[in-house]
């Protein structure tokens, strides 16, 4: 028998009211275990009156003198208040223990499941899409609020929408952040079980739309003492609610966010061959994919390009019928790469695989678990990834992709059917991961993988959007996705590049915008061009000399006054920031794509929210640093509109503006000319100004050359200085530029 909701309620009478942090408390009700939530006094959330029959059951039967109400402490979210209550399954010997927690040190309600006996014979017509049991659930129907839902493979239905419409399943929004037009927010989630969890959503048998919060439906069995959390976090603003939730689930774990600058290939300038590179299943002119590859190694060094690795995707091993056939073999196959698995390329690697095969040549020697009709298996034997990193490593393999989660996930009963395998695999991967040192990237990737990999120490980035193949406006998603994944303190990836606009008998959109993207979302640079047409000026725009990457402190996102002015229509328009922090002052990077209008910018969206000063720039135009625009609190930058060309395929209307602190003294520091982050934390080490002069720490490659742009005080034109590195035998070389009001020197 299936589980259905707990605490039906027709209003909130009798019980108690539990007070939390920050203006939200918790009514619950002593007769039926109903149960609402108010936030700053406003009911926002209230568990739903009745259910329809048609997918999910009766609601369990109440055992009311179980009924609790304590108080404890969590070693990560503090002091709490709660109440607990014992449901038993009609006709069925097992129960279900049901208990929330108010958090009185930090804004966070916790509801968790327990079943002390487990749960047997829950197999039937039951989709990934329901949940065993309902709880936390709540009636939506009525709701005035929006809801930002992450959702589908890469990430890529990742959408707003009017919370009384969310529409629920594996596939939409989980996890999900519900704001009103102020951006007081809530985010609701799995704390764990994260592969198993789903949001579901049914109409009552009222015709109210109800949400519900859970394990899958698909689950056959539960075991003794398992139980289930789902988490809301309360905060103002969606982003900062968002990075505080996630913070909570690192805590859990005791995972770190990810540093780029650490972590050899999102701080390196790669040479990518994923779905929609040149030399993707392909390499024209060559007898094979290793002479194409020596030859774009040969091209890169010959022009000083300086790619520090390369990446090999799906097409080099030996699989059945391709990916989602599965591997057969983890060797190159020969006439691929005739010199086998060896280090003929003689470069840093990063490696692939996507899918398992049932009759891969490896099922006898380790653990496996198997998918008998699709013909799909899963590795569950840390000691497989050992042996297979191993020879990965012994030819360079940095990092290892996983790829087709998704495919995983939705194709295959091998991470839906029970609570334990998804995790057993990915937990023997990551474990032998750290072993070796290789880091990991998760690809095709649903939200639950995003959240699962908190407690996957080497993963440090994946993919946020869909394959780009020449359709740049499939990354429109990126500055919603990418929040989600910075918020779990992993890089958001965009997909392989080309720098050129016309490479074979292909021809693209122009390349520049699209590498400002790749650049500035976070994850993995890799341009991907046939030999001969890497694009020099458009690469080093992103690097330095050696191909360390200039990059900004965190992943683009979207701004918070995009989620209120877009808030009647629950349509947001895409306006996304980031930033470098130097000595406390903010360098803000902005991207508009497809504005139909002119947007205000506020200083509040590159995170200051000291109402600073700032001259912008607009990168991609003519003038760059020599015409700026001031902003302040009272007066916005107004981003140009830049609406959609309307082209086949789909381009994207865009525009890139840079916006520099007014300094200590009255000067601005625009940052280094022709570098897309101008003021990289990579390359500027600090800056100190007083009236009479400005100082900056730098770094670069020994006997590079480095031009600053900068206002000086009392004026607004703008001043350039182009100063070289001193030689030096270190892998980054000091310098000092000294500006006064008259001149610059550097030493």
């Amino acid at each position: 028998m299936r589980l259905s909701t707990l605490g039906t309620v027709i209003g909130i009478a009798v019980g108690h009211e539990l007070k939390g942090y920050g203006g939200v408390s918790l009514n619950f009700n002593d007769t039926n275990a109903g149960y609402s939530i108010q936030v700053d006094g406003d009911k926002w959330f209230e568990s739903p009156a009745d259910y329809s029959p048609g997918g999910w059951r009766k609601p369990l039967i109440l055992n009311a003198k179980s009924i609790s109400y304590g108080s404890g402490t969590d070693k990560n979210m503090g002091n709490y208040n709660s109440v607990s209550a014992q449901h038993l399954a009609d006709g069925a010997d097992w129960m279900l223990e049901a208990t929330i927690k108010v958090f009185t040190e930090q804004s966070f309600v916790a509801f968790t499941s327990c079943y002390p006996k487990g749960a047997m014979n829950l197999q039937g017509a039951w989709s990934v899409d329901e949940v065993v049991s309902a709880f936390p659930a709540f009636s939506v129907g009525s709701s005035t609020k929006n809801y930002l839902g992450w959702a589908g493979n890469q990430l890529s239905l990742t959408a707003v929408g009017k919370w009384a419409e969310f529409f629920g399943g594996e596939q939409s929004g989980i996890p999900v952040l519900v704001h009103d037009q102020n951006l007081r927010s809530v985010m609701i989630g799995p704390y764990d079980n994260f592969l198993t969890s789903v949001h579901a959503s049914r109409n009552g048998t009222s015709g109210t739309k109800i949400f519900a919060a859970g394990i899958k439906g698909s689950i056959s069995v539960i075991p003794e003492n398992f139980c289930h959390t789902t988490l809301m976090g309360f905060g103002q603003g969606v982003n900062s609610t968002l990075v505080s939730f996630g913070d909570q689930l690192l805590k859990r774990s005791g995972k770190e966010r990810v540093d780029a600058k650490k972590d050899f290939v999102l701080s390196q300038l790669g040479y990518w061959t994923d779905h929609g590179a040149y030399y993707y299943h392909q390499h024209p002119n060559f007898s094979n994919a290793e002479a194409a590859l020596l030859a774009v190694k040969a091209d890169a060094k010959n022009r000083s390009i300086p790619i520090q690795y390369f990446q090999w995707d799906d097409w080099w091993y030996l699989q059945y019928k391709g990916d989602t056939g599965g591997l057969i073999e983890w060797q190159p196959k020969p006439q691929i790469f005739p010199s086998g698995m060896t280090k003929w390329l003689d470069m840093p690697l990063s490696l692939y695989v996507a899918e398992y095969n049932r009759y891969n040549i490896y099922v006898n020697d380790y653990k496996f678990a198997f998918d008998d009709k699709t013909n799909h298996s899963l590795p569950v034997d840390k000691q497989f990834y050992l042996d297979m990193f191993k020879n990965g490593t012994d030819i360079g393999m940095k990092m290892f992709e996983q790829d087709f989660l998704s495919g995983i996930n939705e194709y295959t009963s091998l991470t839906n059917n029970d609570t334990h395998t998804g995790d057993d695999w990915l937990n023997a991967m990551g474990d032998a991961a750290k072993e070796l040192g290789v880091t990991l990237q998760y690809c095709m990737m649903h939200p639950v993988h995003t959240l699962k990999s908190t407690e996957v120490y080497q993963v440090t980035n994946g993919r946020a959007s869909q394959d780009a193949i020449g359709q740049p406006a499939r990354h429109l998603v990126l500055g919603m996705s990418s929040m989600l994944q910075y918020s779990v303190g992993i890089w958001p990836s965009a997909d392989n590049v080309w720098t050129s606009a016309v490479e074979g008998t292909q021809t693209r959109a122009p390349p520049l915008y699209t590498n400002i993207i790749a650049l500035l979302v976070g994850g993995p640079y890799g341009p991907s061009d046939e030999v001969g047409k890497l694009n020099k000026t458009t690469i080093m725009q992103t690097c330095r000399d050696d191909g360390l990457l200039l990059r900004a402190d965190k992943p683009v996102t979207m701004v918070e006054s995009a989620f209120r002015n877009g808030f009647v229509d629950a349509n947001p328009l895409a306006v996304w920031s980031t930033y470098s922090e130097i000595d406390g002052y903010r360098w803000g990077y902005v991207l508009g794509l497809n504005l139909n209008n002119p947007y205000p910018l506020l200083s509040s969206d590159i995170n200051d929210f000291k109402n600073s000063t700032y001259r912008v720039f607009s990168y991609l135009s003519s003038e760059g640093m020599k015409q700026t625009t001031e902003m302040n609190a009272g007066t916005p930058f107004m981003i140009p509109a830049c609406p959609e060309p309307g082209t086949q395929p789909p381009q994207l209307g865009h525009g890139y503006h840079v916006a520099a602190p007014l300094l200590n003294g009255g000067w601005y520091f625009l940052g280094e000319v022709g570098k897309i982050v101008s003021a990289s934390t990579v390359r500027v080490k600090s800056v100190a100004s007083d009236a009479a002069t400005l100082t900056l720490q730098m770094e670069g490659v020994s006997n590079e050359v480095v031009q600053i742009g900068f206002i000086k005080p009392s004026s607004t034109s703008t001043s350039f200085f182009s100063c070289p590195t001193p030689t030096c035998s270190l892998k980054s070389c000091p310098v000092t530029i000294a500006c006064s009001l008259s001149q610059c020197s550097c030493k």
